[in-house]
């Protein structure tokens, strides 16, 4: 790291940089495709394992599955966001990534997982379960939210205010995309009627309020810590 606090000395009190607000959005934009597309791929290799009919193996499948996409969500979308992260504050890589492995676990194992088993024994669609179910998983972005905060509150006076910005974010979101699906049942993305498309639009929907919350959360008035950001 570089030891310099020159950089943040001339950032507003609203901790606003244009530079970081874009890095956030395109970030993870570009980590949420990655997990979404291969999370897929995931979901369909575990279904094509449980079509083995290794009934008793189901679980041994279901968990590691659910494990490898965890995994990739807190590898890309906590490697990503981090590189935005470290610019304000010296948390560690890995102590963030960490932060997201846990809800991402919770989202596989108690929502996509479950669906795509129940799609595979029922004989339906195992992507459009996947897609149902990736978007009923949604629901748990706020439990990331403060499972950052957590890490949050070691630097920054307003980590609370995380918590809570993530979960307007999502409410705001969803509340949208309902809107849209009584227009057109086309775009009720909520309910699985959606493409895969649409989810990744709900996903990137977010992250420029998300965007904006981080840079006041971690703005240098509101923070605990000596500043040492790490150079581009």
């Amino acid at each position: 790291m570089a030891a310099s606090d020159s950089g943040l000395k001339s950032v507003p009190p609203s901790g606003w940089d244009a530079r970081l607000y874009w890095q956030w959005i395109g970030y993870n934009t570009i980590a949420f495709v990655i997990v979404l597309t291969v999370g897929f791929v995931l979901a369909l290799v575990g279904s094509d394992a449980l079509n083995l009919k290794l009934v008793s193996h189901h679980l041994v499948v279901a968990l590691v599955i659910a494990t490898l996409g965890a995994i990739l969500f807190g590898g890309a979308l906590g490697a990503l966001q981090w590189l935005v992260v470290r610019r304000r504050v010296p948390i560690p890589r890995k102590v963030w990534i960490t932060a997201n492995v846990g809800p991402a676990l919770l989202a596989w194992l108690l929502v996509i997982m479950p669906a795509v088993i129940t799609a595979q024994e029922s004989g339906d669609d195992v992507s459009t379960a996947y897609l149902l179910a990736a978007s009923q998983s949604l629901a748990l972005g706020p439990l990331l939210g403060l499972s950052q905060a957590m890490v949050l509150r070691k630097v920054t006076s307003r980590w609370a205010w995380w918590i809570g910005a993530n979960l307007a974010s999502w409410l705001i979101v969803d509340a949208f995309i309902y809107l849209l699906s009584r227009l057109s049942r086309d775009l009720d993305v909520l309910t699985g009627d959606g493409s895969i498309v649409e989810v990744y639009l709900t996903l990137i929907a977010t992250t420029p309020l998300t965007g904006r919350a981080l840079l006041w959360v971690l703005a240098p008035s509101a923070l605990t810590v000596p500043t040492n950001p790490q150079s581009p």
